[in-house]
């Protein structure tokens, strides 16, 4: 198979575990250009990472609850020399209102390069921050009017280093979203300018995340590795990064929970920034030769939850992809097998890194995950996290407004999965 630097067009051959795979195709976007990762590697490659990008000033963007923490002060001790402006901020979900106060922050800065210290609000944040400042947008109603009718930019926005807390992902991502809670709704855009050019997973910069933060963002690392392989037909690539990232999560999460000075803590923790990433295999994009567009339930839910009740991301999928994944083993004859057939493949992801392999067990796949989510100390139900049970219905109908266009039939097939699912999960 000759993969080029654009795309290319891949085989098919048949699996005994997962079926017959489809052929499709590998792009490459133009998006990361360097992912380092290791213990160590902030100290090591920072600084060069950030002279690569020509900046003499720095915008360094953290969350509030470590703005002020040891990570930070080594983070400025590495870049020592270079002029860097610190913000610190609260930003859960990114809501439009502190978007345009971090904007109203730099009007006298021009920073050449952010570094994104956190988890995904943070990560999304500092993208925010970039591109409306390549448009020259700096209020409240200005941003939500964009992100409603976005267009194409036609300024590049400064570079970002991204440096994760967390295992959810939006590092590698190429679109960012704000809420606007004023009308509880979740706006995002998508732009190849919007990624990241540098990341680096160090499991040094994880030491001051809180233990169910942590934890629960793995789940939602291994939501975003599962969800989309069970709705997607099977495919030798992504079928092979996808199971791999959820058997290091299923195998390293709970070790990754101690003390994290541990050498064997910081060894667990480097395979889940590592499963974090191949979970979305980004800047590979790969599609199979049939598309099929399926909803992701437990993905699409979080939308609404989190808009309306501002729950963290990680503890949403902690309490609605099981419910999802029985839901589909019930109304989805192929879903249901592609459940099965992961179930039978996940052992053989993880042999050889331990000498324990926790995933001989005779289990299912759903078993996994509920056994997963209560191993970590995390919620399991949706009340657990303090959603009201009178408030499922409107959750189910904004899922079905907003998932099908508010197009009739389509509204209320959705709002009826959505309404079972919810149920399940409360």
């Amino acid at each position: 198979m000759n993969l080029n630097n654009r795309e290319c067009q891949s085989i098919s051959f048949e699996d005994n575990r997962l079926g017959k795979f489809e052929g499709g195709t590998v792009q490459f976007l133009p998006t990361v250009s360097t992912i380092s990762f290791g213990l160590g590697v902030l100290q090591e490659s920072l600084a060069s990472a950030v002279h690569q990008t020509g900046a003499n000033t720095v915008l360094l963007l953290t969350p509030y609850s470590i703005g002020f923490g040891h990570i930070v002060k080594m983070i400025m001790d590495v870049l020592e020399g270079l002029a860097v402006k610190k913000i610190s901020v609260s930003a859960e979900h990114v809501p439009v209102d502190t978007l345009a106060k971090v904007l109203s922050q730099l009007e006298e800065e021009e920073p050449d390069v952010v570094i994104a210290l956190g988890g995904s609000s943070t990560m999304d944040l500092a993208k925010g921050v970039r591109v409306f400042r390549s448009l020259g947008i700096k209020e409240a109603n200005q941003i939500v009017e964009f992100m409603k009718s976005p267009r194409v930019l036609c300024k590049a926005p400064i570079p970002q280093i991204s440096i994760p807390t967390t295992l959810s992902g939006s590092e590698y991502t190429r679109s960012f979203s704000a809420i606007d809670f004023n009308n509880r709704e979740k706006l995002s855009f998508t732009e190849t300018l919007c990624a990241s050019q540098t990341i680096f997973y160090d499991p040094i910069a994880t030491r001051e995340t809180p233990h169910q933060l942590w934890m629960s963002s793995g789940i939602m690392a291994l939501n975003h590795a599962i969800e989309v392989m069970v709705a997607s037909p099977p495919n030798e690539i992504s079928d092979c990064m996808k199971l791999t990232s959820a058997a290091y999560l299923f195998q390293h999460l709970p070790a990754s929970a101690g003390d994290s000075e541990l050498p064997e803590v910081n060894n667990a923790r480097e395979f889940c920034q590592v499963a974090a990433w191949m979970a979305d295999h980004s800047p590979m994009r790969i599609r199979t030769r049939n598309i099929q567009a399926n909803i992701l339930y437990s993905h699409s839910l979080a939308y609404q939850i989190a808009g309306r009740y501002k729950i963290p991301y990680g503890l949403i999928a902690c309490t609605t992809l099981p419910s999802c994944l029985r839901s589909y083993t019930e109304e989805n004859e192929r879903f249901k097998n592609r459940i099965d057939q992961i179930s039978e493949a996940l052992p053989n992801y993880s042999k050889g890194f331990t000498n324990t392999n926790m995933l001989d067990e005779p289990k299912g796949l759903i078993e996994r995950v509920d056994d997963l989510i209560a191993q970590s100390g995390l919620p399991l139900r949706l009340r657990d996290v303090g959603i009201p049970r009178n408030g499922l219905g409107r959750l189910a109908e904004d899922f079905g407004t907003q998932n099908s266009n508010g197009f009739g039939e389509d509204a209320r097939v959705l709002k009826r999965n959505a309404s079972k699912i919810l149920e399940d999960a409360w």
